[in-house]
């Protein structure tokens, strides 16, 4: 991990070079929005996708219903099997990767935490020496960036120490904001069972801003900027493709996932084609050699004119034939 911390450093120390010959200061929290911004900006494609397949699944409940409808109260394993072949049927249909939220998660993390030991009072003259010199760089808005809400509170007092509590708190406001955003709209029957699916990104949607605010509560106030800046990010992105998905002609949509699913079933046929053809000249040579080896006993008498038709002409298993055979 420490290979991260190092990049990271690095990454804030050309952040604060760009930053103070533009502005002509030093300050680890605005090094911490400019960064969040870049890194969003990267990740937006894979944001994106992820976005669109949620507002997608809100366009496709009816029909995750009626499958549901169709195998309800039927617990045998080869109806769960013919709802989960169906379901994934319906998603390959609408182009749609129901895990696909995992992995940006998987990445900011990670981020996220390498941010925090990098950011924090006892490292940053490890990872950014120049951000270290300067003890104004540590504070961003009254608050240092490199201790929790808390600290900052007792360290401060007061009405300015109580503004350190605005961060978690916003950070639950944008992460709610944004989970509100990507939730489905679409009106389902109230007595209508959601799959198991449905109800674990349910359960992550409500969970998530309650997360967000503990961890900006018991982790520095930078890292508290990361997660709001990242959530305000977000919100905007979820917008736009919420429009975009919105003016989507759903046929239109099918068609394309058809071409695509075709195109894929096309490359996997010649896939399969060619390690067919690979594992037959694999078992005819084996297969031969066997033969040639174990030879039937109504075939004894013939089976040395067998093998010598089947050696190669100057071949070492030839030459050794020939030697076998003048000795005999």
């Amino acid at each position: 991990m420490d290979i991260l911390y190092t990049i990271l450093g690095k990454i804030l120390y050309g952040i604060d070079y760009a930053v103070f010959s533009v502005f002509g200061i030093h300050n680890i929290g605005v090094c911490i929005i400019i960064f969040t911004i870049i890194m969003y900006t990267i990740m937006f494609p894979l944001n994106s996708k992820q976005q669109k397949s949620s507002r997608l699944m809100s366009k496709i409940n009816p029909e995750l219903n009626e499958i549901k409808k169709k195998y309800q109260g039927k617990k045998d394993n080869d109806s769960m099997a013919k709802m989960n072949a169906e379901t994934q049927a319906l998603y390959a249909k609408y182009g749609i990767s129901p895990m696909g939220g995992c992995l940006p998660l998987l990445i900011t993390l990670p981020i996220m935490f390498a941010l925090y030991q990098v950011i924090n009072p006892n490292n940053v003259h490890k990872y950014v020496p120049e951000l270290a010199k300067f003890e104004s760089a540590k504070m961003f808005l009254g608050l240092n960036v490199g201790i929790t809400p808390i600290e900052n509170f007792k360290a401060i007092g007061g009405v300015l120490g109580a503004l350190a509590f605005l961060v978690p708190i916003l950070a639950v406001v944008f992460q709610f904001l944004n989970t509100r955003l990507m939730q489905n709209n679409t009106n389902t029957n109230s007595g209508s069972e959601q799959d198991s699916m449905a109800q674990s990104m349910k359960m992550m949607n409500n969970f998530m801003p309650l997360m967000s605010g503990f961890f900006c509560l018991s982790l520095s106030t930078g890292i508290g900027i990361y997660w709001i800046i990242g959530s305000i990010f977000r919100c905007v992105q979820a917008v736009i493709i919420n429009k975009q998905v919105d003016s989507i002609d759903m046929d239109e949509l099918i068609e394309k996932n058809k071409e695509k699913a075709a195109a894929k079933n096309k490359k996997r046929e010649e896939a399969v084609k060619q390690m067919e053809m690979y594992s037959k000249k694999k078992t005819s040579s084996i297969s031969s050699v066997s033969s040639y080896s174990n030879p039937s006993n109504d075939d004894k008498g013939n089976s040395d004119v067998k093998v010598k038709k089947e050696y190669k002409k100057g071949s070492i298993s030839g030459y050794a034939n020939m030697i076998s055979n003048d000795k005999k």
